[in-house]
């Protein structure tokens, strides 16, 4: 890997953070405002998701039926990371068991 791509790699990175972080105090800000049921906001999250990725892809000059597999992938390993964490965090450390 030449230092280029790692430049380009380290951008995309923090792109990432940056886009991560911004949706997530979105919708933490519209759990907060609003009486929206999670089960409701996280399907309209979903709908939306497709919705932009399809476009990406047609925008982009790609296959939009390839979308929706990378989408439920990210979404799978999302979901396995998190469940991980939390579970690690509710483990008693050493020496407080």
């Amino acid at each position: 890997m030449t230092d280029e791509d790692t430049d380009e790699q380290d951008e995309q990175e923090a792109q990432f953070r940056t886009a991560t972080e911004g949706l997530q105090q979105a919708v933490m800000r519209l759990f907060q405002d609003s009486d929206i049921h999670p089960h409701v906001m996280v399907l309209a999250l979903a709908r939306v998701t497709g919705e932009v990725g399809a476009g990406t892809a047609l925008a982009e000059e790609q296959d939009p039926e390839e979308m929706p597999g990378e989408l439920a992938e990210v979404v799978r390993r999302a979901g396995r990371e998190f469940r991980e964490m939390v579970r690690a965090e509710a483990l008693p450390t050493a020496g407080n068991a």
